[in-house]
């Protein structure tokens, strides 16, 4: 199924990883070998939640906030806490700042992604 997804840019940071991209409550999560690395989320409602959320383990959860960004904002989307980085789309940096998590994953980083 192809999808217009928000932050279209990620693909081209991923090439020449293709993600299999699922719609999903009503953003987009992206996977890669299996494993859910990105949930994008661009709505009108409630936009400064707006942006990309890096999946993580909670245990390298404080180490890839370092690497990424510290958002300082706990979220809790799948049960688990501390396993998502969030990247809001009003970072001046936001584009770079999922640039390098994109570059993490077509390094084979096991930080990202659960």
């Amino acid at each position: 199924m192809n999808y217009i997804v928000p932050y279209a840019f990620i693909l081209q940071h991923l090439y020449p990883v293709r993600p299999q991209i699922r719609k999903l409550y009503g953003c987009y999560a992206l996977y890669y070998q299996k494993r859910l690395t990105f949930f994008l989320r661009d709505k009108q409602t409630h936009p400064e939640f707006n942006g990309v959320f890096v999946a993580t383990q909670p245990q390298f959860f404080d180490e890839l906030e370092e690497a990424l960004h510290t958002s300082h904002m706990e979220f809790d989307l799948d049960g688990n806490d501390f396993s998502w980085i969030f990247l809001s789309e009003d970072l001046e940096d936001f584009e770079e700042k999922v640039k390098a998590a994109c570059e993490m994953i077509k390094n084979g980083d096991e930080r990202i992604g659960h």
